[in-house]
């Protein structure tokens, strides 16, 4: 046993070093495109400018280590030689309006959501096609979500299945655009097509690291030993989503599936209510909500017969949870629930608003749940018509908090 002790100190710089190496291998082998060539970023930042240039070799482990311990940074050309890619991305960038200039207190509350919905949305959405995929910030203006394929694939098949994707994605955003790489179904004469920056790398303009997002530690080696549980997608599922994907041959994550079936009436609102769903994505990750955020909550949910029920497992997940503050709230809902219209203004959204099955002339969320009908909702506020009601008013509301309220 003492021998054994003595000797682990000196094993482990060895076994540290094949472990690197192993990582290192690994990256090439996940992220490969072009097998002749790949390129290096470059920026002048006082100018404002960047760009890539050709390497015309093979990409080595080597280039591998020098990219990610920020040494240089280098991209790849998602078509190989034959036109088939064995990995593709969709690229979210932020708006082009909303970088460089200082933005307003709405604008940055508008990207903070769209940016949770995209983040948790897109992702779930892939997975229910069978297409896992890995969510990486580029370091510069917004996310990359890569998926992997188990064997080369051709390059159309492979743009359709993440274009139908984006399309049921992209309608719901205004500040982040989306587009789907390769860009080319097959490649043209000389040409290499287009290039996608590595991960974990340097972005040369901004200066900031890349990172995946499901790794707490940023540190590239621990985002690296990651990379060996990436789920690989098999041909069959590209062909399903290229197809439109067939609904009942979707794959759902049984962890979705377990909350659709408990909360459908939140999963069907999630999907169709781009407003309840960018908020839905941002109570999952358990950040704080803005005011006009629980308004929108209140006014719409809280008109459901299981209101308590799911805004309190929604509410439960944020650091503010407060079941008795909750409560009272849900206990001067009064009127109907909020419309659509109003629901864009308070959240400062540019798109279209929903259109429903059956049409409506007041619209709004809770129309897209098969079940409700508008004698669900709640009797008309009172009218205060003088200053004693109005006291009246007041001591009923008074006696409900009070009742809420801890012991002395």
């Amino acid at each position: 046993m003492e021998t054994a002790l003595r000797e682990d100190p000196v094993d482990e710089p060895f076994a540290l070093m094949r472990r690197r190496e192993a990582a290192l291998e690994r990256f090439l082998n996940l992220f490969c495109g072009r097998e002749d060539c790949f390129a290096r970023q470059w920026a002048d930042r006082k100018e404002g400018t960047q760009g890539y240039v050709p390497v015309r070799r093979p990409m080595t482990t080597a280039d591998v280590l020098d990219h990610v311990q920020g040494r240089k940074t280098y991209g790849i050309y998602l078509l190989q030689r034959d036109s088939r890619v064995r990995l593709g991305v969709v690229d979210a960038d932020l708006a082009s309006q909303l970088r460089g200039g200082k933005l307003t207190a709405a604008q940055r509350e508008q990207v903070r959501r769209e940016k949770d919905y995209l983040l948790t949305r897109l992702p779930e959405m892939a997975q229910e096609r069978g297409l896992p995929c890995l969510t990486e910030f580029s370091g510069g203006k917004g996310f990359h979500f890569w998926f992997f394929f188990q064997a080369p694939l051709e390059a159309a098949p492979v743009r359709e299945a993440l274009r139908n994707l984006v399309k049921r994605v992209a309608p719901d955003l205004s500040t982040f655009n989306l587009e789907v790489f390769p860009k080319q179904d097959r490649l043209a004469g000389k040409g290499l097509g287009n290039l996608v920056k590595l991960p974990l790398g340097i972005h040369r303009a901004t200066g900031k690291p890349s990172f995946f997002l499901h790794v707490a530690d940023r540190s590239p080696w621990v985002q690296m030993e990651a990379l060996a549980k990436v789920p690989a997608i098999r041909k069959e599922a590209v062909e399903r989503a290229a197809g439109g994907s067939d609904p009942a041959q979707v794959v759902v994550h049984p962890r979705h599936a377990e909350w659709a079936k408990a909360f459908p009436e939140l999963a069907v609102l999630s999907e169709r209510c781009a407003a309840l769903g960018q908020i839905l994505a941002g109570c999952r990750q358990s950040r704080t909500l803005s005011v006009r955020e629980e308004k929108v909550l209140l006014g719409t949910v809280g008109f459901l017969p299981r209101a308590r029920t799911l805004l309190h497992h929604v509410f439960r997940e944020l650091p503010d949870y407060n079941p008795h503050l909750l409560d009272y709230k849900l206990s001067r809902l009064r009127g109907t629930p909020l419309g659509c219209k109003r629901i864009h203004s308070l959240l400062d959204m540019a798109g279209d608003l929903c259109t429903f099955s059956k049409p409506s002339p007041y619209p709004h969320p809770l129309l897209h749940w098969p079940e409700w009908s508008d004698e669900a909702a709640g009797p008309k506020s009172e009218k205060v018509s003088n200053l004693r009601d109005a006291i009246e008013v007041l001591r009923d509301a008074m006696e409900t908090v009070t009742r809420f309220l801890p012991p002395p």
